[in-house]
């Protein structure tokens, strides 16, 4: 036999082998990846069928807040209720007082009116003394402030009644 031949044979055997691994190979990786596809559907559906379960506990979840926002929110304002009916009885109260009182002051400012005009209806006597005092007090050389001071009156009154006697 010819060298060249059994060259030819031996790489004709050899690409025959190269051939054959390489089919096993493929076979093995083609097995893999249908193994990976088979886990990556499973993973797949058990994703979501776990996500069904979440949204489904999420929404009874959502229920179940409504339902104690709706409580909590009877509750708070059955509270607030009870705490603030004190404050608005004590408001009354004291309104009722600030009422009593007002009524008190305008009966006292009424009173004081009233007596206002009667006061009012004297003045006139104490006025003519006062002038009559004022200007004999003046002639005796008192200062304008003396004699306010000593009758508890105003200096502009004591210097109008001296303008208007002449004496200024």
């Amino acid at each position: 036999m010819n060298i060249e031949l059994i060259a030819i044979i031996a790489l004709s055997v050899l690409m025959l082998v190269l051939f054959f691994l390489n089919f096993i190979r493929d076979q093995e990786v083609s097995r893999k990846l249908k193994i990976y596809e088979r886990i990556i559907e499973d993973l797949n559906r058990e994703n979501h069928s776990t996500a069904k379960k979440i949204e489904n506990i999420f929404s009874q979840k959502h229920l179940e807040f409504d339902a104690i926002e709706i409580k909590l929110k009877a509750k708070v304002a059955d509270e607030v209720q009870k705490s603030l009916a004190p404050l608005v009885e004590s408001i009354k109260e004291i309104e009722d007082v600030m009422r009593d009182f007002q009524d008190e002051q305008i009966m006292r400012i009424d009173a004081l009116e009233d007596g206002k005009k009667t006061v009012n209806f004297v003045a006139p006597n104490m006025v003519d003394s006062n002038e009559k005092l004022i200007i004999s007090q003046y002639k005796k050389g008192k200062s304008e402030a003396m004699i306010a001071k000593d009758l508890r009156i105003g200096i502009g009154e004591v210097d109008l009644i001296l303008k208007l006697a002449n004496l200024k």
